[in-house]
Order: C-alpha cells, then structure tokens, then sequence
C-alpha cells in the first residue's frame, strides 16, 4: 500500500463521491435549486444581483418554481448584516469571468459543495484509528458514507442553488466540527486548523441573527482548545478566536434592523405568546399591550386583510417599541409550561430539513409549479414521515446522548478525547438554542424553516451515533481477542 494511512485516500475517495453525487442531484439537467420567498431580495441587492425578469408574474417568481439565473446589478445596502452576502457576492464575481451578461447560481452551488467536501475530507482524515489497517479503513468508510447518507440528502442539497442563509450555515457548522475533531485528533494542533475552527464558526453566527447565540457556544469550544498546547502564542491565538467569536455574536445582535427587529416582535407577540393562548386579556395585561390589539392574537405580520395593519404607527408606539424579545424571554419564564406548549409545536416541525412548501424545479423543466425532487432523499424523507414528531422523543433522544458523552467523558484521561466529546456537547447545545431560540425571537412563524440548524445539529449527532457504535464494537472484539 503507497499510503501510510489509509484514511487519506478513503477520505480523497468519500470527498470525490459526495461531490459527483450532489452535481448530479442539483447542476444537470434538471436543474434543483429552491424557490423564492420573498427572502431572497435582501441578500441579492447587497451582492450585486438581481431578477432576470423583474416583471415576472408573482405566481412564477415566488414560491413554486426555482431559478438558475440571474441578472447582475447594482449593488445596495439593504440593511441586512450578515457575512452570507460576501459567499454570495463572491459567486458573483466568479460568475462575471465566465459570463458577464447572466449570472448562474450553479457557481454559488459550487462553492457551498467545495466547502462541504473539504468537512467531509476532514472529517474522514481524522477518523478513529485501530492497529489492523483494515479495521482503520472501515472506520473512515463508515465515517464517509454517512456523511454523504446524511447531508448530502437532496433536502440539504437543494439548498445550495437559493440565496437562503441556511447553506451557509450548514456548511459552516460541519467545517467547524470537523476542524474540531481534527484539532483533538492531532498530536501538534495547527494554527491553520485552528483559524478553520474560528472562521467556520464564525459564519455559523453570522448567517442569520437567530444564530447569533450560536458563536458563545462555539467561543466556549475555543476557549477549552487553549488546552491543547503549553505555548504561549498557542494561548494568544485561542484567546483572539474566542474574542472574534464573541464580538461576531454581539455585533449581529446589536446592529439587527429595527425593521426586521419589528417584524420579528410582531411574530414573538402575536403568533407566539397570544397564539393560542387560554387567557389573551391576561396576557395582554402582563405584558402592558393596549386591549384593542387582542384582535392581532394570532396574526402574523404577513397576514393581510387584518383588523388593524401590522405597519400602523400607533402598534408600533404603543406596542413594538416599548416590548423587547428579553420580555417575551421572561414571560416565559414566569409561564414555563407555555413554554413548553410551544416546543410541543416545534417538536412537530423539527423533522424537516426542507420547506415543501417551495418548488424545487425551474418553469421551463415542465413540472408542476410547487413540485419537489425525492431523488437521494431517504434520510430526509424517513426523518419526515417516520419518526417521531414529538418532544418527549428528542427530549429523551438528547438526554441519552448526553449522559453518554458525559459517562465517557468521565472515564477517560485523555485531554484530546475529553476535547472531542466537548465538542459533540457543543453541537448538543447549539440544537438546544436553534430549537428554543425561534419560538422567543419568531414565535410559530415558519418553524419548519426556522428549525433548519436544530436538524443540521440533531442530524450530526445521528452520524456521531452510527460512527460510535461502530468504534465501541470496533473496540469491543479487540478487547475480547486480548
């Protein structure tokens, strides 16, 4: 054998396989990609992007059929901070040297599977070893295709040709895990793999404001790698990470858009709290909202036709300016079973990784408006359909995992391995903020789309359960042959 490990060409293999796979799912004919919205227009204009055809009619722009080109345009503030517009625009660019009349998205497509084909090869790279070469192989073969069974399912895919945030997270989430596990599995970790780490994360927080939570838990993983080397410049790069981290989230926080801030609070209060809610003048009352606004409960702030517009001057007064999300955060702390009435509903759209209510193919493929592609879809489908929709199911799910991580963590010596369970706790808490977060910061608007990183997380612990039973067994029958 030319390799001296021979998790490198399996690792070159699984990459190579994941990549020939997603382009035939999504770049040739028929082209997959996800419709509009209405999201899409915040993150084009900033990136210099704009519709082909910008009379098209509603019914073929929005919602059922997707779009693989574009024109360029100029480029607008568009009051949308979040680091996804730089990927975004640098398709862009990209794009103008091939074509400088039509923008494709296919070359935006192509970056998010670069990216994700790097984590996939990290990952296997760094997979567990045993002293059988053949038992180190199956080990970084396990390792792949469930990477690949996992995300490279068509309801991760699909997501790659849109200009929504969540690819972007999705990649940035498996480049930091797999960077993590690469530094705890390396005998002198790398300032190049730690500046992966922070990068990676960094995007993770960055790509929507509901994920801004999400850089304190990676920031917490950066602060225990300074463990990894005794050097002091080690200790100085750890701490930078960890300032970056926490400075990302907070600047995401604190530079939101008032506009979209109200919206969000619109959705908190009356598609959150007063949905539903067994007593909503009680509830008005506690949180100081004017009677006459009962007739909103249960409105959402795109809902037309409603008794009062949810843009009228004296809501926003009277109401939009005067609460807070920490407000509607400690109501449900007061309230903890309404809370947990709330998560139930969650708990009923955590298992799709995909909106079906947008199209995935383009006008001119002939299909349906609003159709949508199966083809590599049986992890996301199973998940869909066959298991369970509740609370008490990913309630018991998260408090088996984590006692695992927990027991083992306990029972082993080693700071490289503690490092590597700390960091599938992490992935464990980030689900837990993805999961909670958009019930206080949306209320129940959109959850199916706004639970996207809580199924990128639950999904990463699925394939570190598949990768660690097969390494306890792996272990098991050597330990029984001595």
């Amino acid at each position: 054998m030319f390799f001296r490990d021979i998790r490198k060409p399996i690792a070159w293999l699984g990459s190579l396989a994941a990549g020939v796979l997603i382009v035939s799912l999504i770049m040739v004919s028929p082209f997959i990609g996800l419709a509009d919205n209405g999201d899409f227009a915040r993150v084009m204009g900033a990136s210099g992007i704009a519709p082909l055809h910008p009379n098209e009619p509603y019914a073929e722009r929005y919602f059922a059929y997707s779009h693989a080109t574009y024109a360029y345009g100029s480029y607008s503030r568009g009051g949308y901070v979040s680091t996804h517009v730089l990927l975004v625009a640098l398709s862009g660019w990209i794009s103008r040297l091939f074509n400088g009349h039509t923008y494709d998205i296919r070359f935006l497509g192509a970056i998010y599977l670069a990216l994700m084909m790097a984590a996939l090869a990290l990952f296997t790279r760094h997979a567990p070893t045993f002293p059988s070469k053949r038992a180190t192989a199956a080990m970084a073969a396990i390792t792949a295709v469930s990477l690949i069974w996992v995300f490279g399912d068509i309801g991760y895919a699909a997501y790659f040709q849109s200009f929504f945030g969540e690819p972007y997270a999705l990649v940035g989430t498996l480049l930091a895990v797999a960077s993590a596990m690469a530094l705890a599995a390396s005998e002198k970790p790398s300032g190049k793999l730690f500046a992966l780490f922070v990068a990676s994360a960094l995007a993770v927080a960055t790509a929507k404001i509901q994920n801004a939570p999400l850089g304190f838990a990676f920031g917490l993983l950066a602060w225990r790698m300074g463990t990894l080397r005794p050097d002091r410049r080690w200790r100085r790069q750890t701490w930078a990470g960890v300032g970056i981290l926490l400075a990302g989230s907070i600047v995401m926080i604190a530079f939101a858009p008032n506009r979209l801030v109200h919206t969000n609070l619109y959705q908190s209060i009356f598609y959150g709290v007063l949905k539903d809610s067994p007593d909503v003048a009680a509830d008005m009352r506690e949180l100081g909202i004017p009677a006459k606004y009962a007739v909103l409960a249960g409105t959402n702030y795109f809902q037309k036709n409603t008794p009062i517009s949810q843009k009228d001057p004296e809501l926003k007064r009277e109401v939009l300016d005067k609460l807070g999300h920490k407000d509607i955060a400690v109501f449900y702390l007061k309230h903890p079973l309404r809370f947990v009435g709330k998560l139930q509903k969650a708990a009923q759209s955590g298992t799709a990784i995909r909106p079906y209510y947008l199209g995935n193919y383009e006008r001119t493929s002939g299909k349906p408006p609003g159709a949508i592609s199966y083809k590599f879809s049986s992890w996301s489908e199973w998940k869909y359909r066959q298991m369970p929709h509740s609370l008490t199911w990913f309630a018991s799910f998260y408090a088996l995992y984590l006692a695992i991580l927990v027991v083992w963590w306990l029972r082993t010596r080693s700071g490289r391995v503690r490092l590597a369970l700390e960091t599938l706790a992490v992935v464990a808490l980030a689900g837990s903020f993805a999961f909670t977060i958009p019930l206080i910061g949306d209320g129940e608007a959109d959850l199916s789309k706004h639970l996207f990183m809580f199924n990128v997380c639950f999904d990463m612990m699925v394939v570190s359960v598949i990768v660690g039973a097969w390494y306890g067994l792996t272990r098991l029958v050597y330990i029984r042959k001595g």
